[in-house]
Parts: structure tokens; sequence; C-alpha cells
């Protein structure tokens, strides 16, 4: 099963790119403008920042949260297609594919779930949180990370390896590696709205960052070579 049939890795690429950017800008970075409460403890804490956002944060996550994810879809099916044009790449290349349906089927899932238990905290009951996390939020998850994650261990060890068009240093244009730097940059930020925005919206800078730097790579690749 593939994503399209008709557009160009340039097209799928751009596409994934403009998914990315409507996730970080409408569907991450909105849910993660709140501050975290002085608690008794980390969990309530976490439960106390979630439950101060709002209907209108929410609404805003879910609504573009779930079409940018799906969209981003289209970014990593066209980098299946350019590792898969070399021929030992096969499967490296299923890999990715596999891991693009899953972003673009349940990636979206995933992050509409976790936005239904950040409405939950906002009864701040302990309880609940941590059985809407264990029975609805971990079950799609435990699915869904390590198929993504797989998918990206894979496309960066067939770039440093240089199985693939792309320079090996382009190989940390990798979400995974994205995603740690923007955590980490959180980490040290502090309690404030700025930060717990970063940090929510670590997985879509990180495709966005991936998605715009192989497309600019891949477009000068096929003006100055014959990339079919």
């Amino acid at each position: 099963m593939k994503l399209s049939k008709e557009l160009s890795e340039i097209q799928m690429l751009k596409i994934g790119l403009i998914g990315a950017i409507i996730t970080v800008l409408g569907g991450e970075l909105p849910i993660g403008w709140y501050k975290t409460p002085a608690a008794e403890n980390m969990i309530m804490e976490m439960i106390g920042g979630y439950g101060s956002v709002s209907t209108l944060q929410l609404a805003l996550g879910v609504f573009f949260g779930g079409i940018g994810i799906a969209l981003q879809a289209f970014g990593y099916e066209a980098l299946s297609y350019i590792v898969g044009k070399n021929g030992n790449n096969t499967k490296t290349a299923k890999t990715i594919h596999i891991g693009a349906l899953a972003c673009g089927f349940l990636g979206p899932i995933v992050h509409i779930l976790c936005i239904a238990l950040m409405y939950v905290c906002r009864n701040n009951n302990y309880e609940e949180f941590l059985s809407f996390s264990i029975y609805i939020v971990a079950p799609i998850s435990i699915v869904f990370m390590p198929i993504y994650m797989i998918m990206l261990v894979s496309l960066f060890i067939a770039i440093i390896k240089g199985r693939t068009l792309f320079p090996k240093p382009s190989a940390f244009l990798n979400p995974a590696i994205i995603m740690m730097l923007v955590n980490t940059i959180s980490f040290f930020g502090g309690n404030n709205e700025f930060f717990h925005s970063l940090q929510m919206a670590n997985m879509g800078i990180g495709s966005l960052c991936t998605f715009l730097g192989l497309l600019l790579i891949y477009k000068r690749k096929k003006v100055n070579s014959d990339i079919p």
C-alpha cells in the first residue's frame, strides 16, 4: 500500500513539510503554553499543568495536530522512495514505508488521545490520570512509537553508511536527533510557557527540520545529476 502513486518525491516532501509546519504552529505549540504549578510530586505537577490548558488550546491541538501529523506521512513516504532508489536498501525502504503508514494513521490518534488526557487532567484526579494513561493512551503508543523510532534509526543508518544519495552529514537531519536537542534546550529552559511549548513540539520540529533539509538537498541533487 502506497500513500500516493501520482505525486513525485519532491511534491510529497513539500506536503510533509507543510504538515510539519501545521503541526508545530497549530497542533503542538498552543497546547504546551502553560506553567507547571507546585505540587506534592512530579505527576501532580504534570496534572496541574495539563489541566490548566484552555479548551481553545486543546481544540487547536486536536484540529491542526490531527491534520498536520497525517500530512507528515507523505514526507516520510517520499524518503522511503528516495532511499529505495538504491537497490541495496529494499528492506530499509520498506521499514520507512511502514513507519510512514504508522505516522499517517496511528500518529494523529496518539496525538488526539494525549490531548484527551490533558482534558482529563482538569479533574485534578490522580487515579483518573493513571487509568486513562495506562488503559487508553499507552496501548496505542506502545504500538506506534517503536515503529516510528525504528523508521528514524533505519533512515539514519542508511544515510550515515553512504547507501543513499544524501551526503553522510545529512544523517544528523534526523527527527530523533533534533527531538533530543529540543528536549535538552527545554530542560534547561525552566518552568515557563515558551519552553513547555518547545518541548511539546519536539516531534513536529524534528520532522520540519528533516523534510526541509532533505528537500533542499534532494532538489539540488536532481538539478545537478540524472536522478529520475
